[in-house]
This record gives structure tokens, sequence and C-alpha cells, in this order.
């Protein structure tokens, strides 16, 4: 592979940057495309119900007006996009292997959009997330003339590039698509009730919303010491913690993880991490408030509705069942229907079937406008 260890690194930190500032994607996209040495036009595209997110998020490279060609006439006609689904999340699948180049140049697509930039049809990418609720993709097209001599580094890139990228998404996600200014302030990111801290290398707490100042004073699921060094109150996510903090100190751009952990009053909190480089983000939101250097971990950590009485409230403002609330609860809370599946050791049809009644019942046509409900519910509602 071309793209050197130290240019790996640098994309890792700005794909980690973008996560909580959503901004950084068309800066990491720019980069990504210059990566090989040759331009390669870059784009993050999908959906999301949850977030809004457009069907063309971000691209890099492209002609404007092309853009703009795109967007308005053929974002819902993309020819490659009918087999995005032929693709494992996290694996890569060539713009060949989604559509034909015989059946590509026959479409008004390829003469409008791939034809006048120089025949931009080879190339191709890795999908990042597909379900009933979103689908994100990392890709690029190059000219078919390059193909040969770079297209296989193209490939190995995204793939390669894929899982930080996924879990930045993941952070945008739970930020909901809001500014930084809002969802620090009313703690929005994964919806209400949730706090966010930025720990470096040598556990100093850089910065906690006011949620993670509250969770700290408390001590109970997380505390610091005189000088502001972070400790868990369980020692199991201590060390998984610490081991962490060193991947990131060690340049690991890789390091993210997902947990579920238990306060002193035994409720359950989410508890997402990502890794990102202190010295990047300056560019994003969190510079004004950073005073280090080197790298850190990004920390989200929310309590866990309790699935008896949320269900319960869920039952009587939307009508529902209580297996319907406990599924639209769990999918609240970030799980992916088949997560919720496993999780109630059911199967996914029997989980699609109560999403559909569930959105019949609310009024709601997708389930990204019935999680917002429910997030308005829980807002407004006080639970």
């Amino acid at each position: 592979m071309v793209v050197t260890a130290e240019k790996l690194v640098e994309l890792s930190n700005l794909a980690a940057a973008a996560s909580i500032d959503p901004a950084q994607w068309q800066v990491f996209l720019d980069a990504m495309g210059r990566a090989l040495g040759t331009q390669v036009c870059t784009q993050l595209i999908g959906y999301d119900q949850l977030t809004k997110a457009a069907p063309l998020a971000y691209a890099s490279g492209y002609d404007p007006e092309i853009l703009h060609l795109y967007e308005t006439h053929f974002a819902d006609r993309n020819p490659f996009a009918e087999n995005f689904g032929r693709c494992g999340i996290g694996e890569s699948i060539t713009t060949h292997e989604l559509c034909a180049p015989d059946k590509l140049k026959r479409t008004q697509f390829y003469a409008d959009i791939l034809q006048p930039l120089e025949d931009l049809y080879a190339g191709g990418g890795s999908m990042l997330a597909f379900d009933a609720s979103r689908m994100f993709l990392i890709g690029g097209n190059m000219r078919a003339k390059d193909k040969d001599k770079h297209e296989d580094d193209w490939l190995k890139l995204c793939v390669r590039l894929a899982p930080v990228i996924r879990q930045s998404l993941e952070v945008n996600r739970m930020i909901m698509g809001l500014k930084f200014e809002k969802w620090a302030t009313e703690r929005h990111m994964l919806g209400a009730g949730t706090s966010v801290l930025v720990v470096d290398s040598a556990m100093t707490v850089q910065y906690a919303c006011p949620g993670g100042q509250q969770l700290l004073a408390e001590g109970s699921l997380i505390g610091c010491d005189m000088f502001r060094r972070v400790k868990f109150g369980a020692d199991q996510m201590q060390a998984q913690f610490a081991s962490l903090l060193r991947g990131s100190a060690n340049g690991n751009s890789d390091v993210f993880s997902n947990a579920r952990l238990i306060d002193s009053n035994g409720c359950e909190w989410i508890c997402r991490t990502l890794a990102m480089s202190l010295g990047d983000l300056d560019r994003s939101p969190f510079g004004a408030f950073l005073n280090g250097s080197g790298n850190a971990v990004l920390l989200a950590l929310k309590a866990v509705d309790n699935t008896s009485s949320s269900a319960e409230r869920l039952q009587r403002d939307l009508s529902l069942s209580n297996a319907e609330a406990k599924t639209v609860l769990m999918l609240s809370n970030g799980l992916s229907p088949a997560e919720v599946a496993a999780a109630r050791s059911v199967s996914i049809h029997t989980v699609r079937n109560q999403i559909k009644s569930a959105l019949s019942k609310s009024g709601c046509r997708r389930q990204g406008e019935l999680l917002q409900k429910v997030e308005q519910l829980r807002l407004t509602g006080g639970w």
C-alpha cells in the first residue's frame, strides 16, 4: 500500500476531529482525496433518518456544477446505489462491481456526471452503516486510466479507515446534528442527559461539559482527584480506559470502544470512547477549552433509561404495547434492530414488525421520526 503509516495517522486524526465538529468531514475528504498522490474525487454518501443527514453528505474534488446537478437530478437515480447492499460493513467494493461499465455508460448519469470529468468511473469504497434507518459509504471516483495503478490502493485505504470513520459517525449521530454550543450546554449528546469529557494521556480531564462536571463532582460513576486525574468507580473500566489512553499515546488511531457501566447506585450507563489528537482539535469547537497537546480520548456517558418505567410511559403516551415500547426504547438508546433482537431473544422479523406497529400507532412515517418523538418526550416529560 503506497499510503505511509504517518499519512494513515493523519487521516485518522482528521476523522476523529470530525466526530465532534461535522464540518471537518470536508477537511478529511480533501486530505483523503490527495493521499494516493493522484486526485481521487471523494464522498461520504448516505442518509440517516435520525439526524436528517442529506443524501450527499460531503464530497471533495468534484466540479461544483456537477455536484449541484447530482443533488438536483441524480441523488435518487445513482446507478451505483442499487447494489450498495452487496457491500458488507467495513468491506470494499469497486465501482465496476456496483455497476458494470457497459451498463453504466448507457445511463444519463454517466453522460452528465462522470464522462465530463475524464471518465471518472473507476474506484470504489467501503460500507460504513446499512440498516433500516441509515446508510453511509465512504468512497471515491478516479479516472478510468488510473484504475490499474491506483484502484487497489484506494480500496485498501477505504477499508483501513472505515472503523474510525464509522465510530466518528456514531458520535455525530449522538450529537444528532446539533451545533456544539447547543448540545454541550444542553447535554444533547446521545440525547438528553449525556455527559462529554476529554481526557489526555496523563489521565487529566482537559474538558468537561456541565453534565460531565456534575458526574465528576458526584464521583459515583467517574470522578477525579485534586489534579483532575480521572478515576472510574469500576476498577475494570479504569484498567480498560488506561489501556485506551496508552494506545492513543502510542499513536494508535483506532482507539475506540463502547461499554456499559454500573454506578454505585446500580444505574446502568452507556460509555463511548474515541481517540483524538489534541493538536488537531484547534480546528474544532473544543479548541477554546483545551490547553494541552498530544493525544486524548473523548468520553460520552449517558444513563440508560429504566426500561420498565420508561416503557410504561411510552405505552401511555404513544399507545404502544409493552413489547413495542421496549423495542423503541432500545432503538432510542442506540441499538440497531439486530442488536435489539439479540438482546430480547426474539427474531429480527419480530423486531421489525414491532417497529412497524409502533410507527403506525404513533403517527410517524419513519423510524427516525419516532425516535425523535421519544427524545422529545424525554425532554418535556422529565424521563
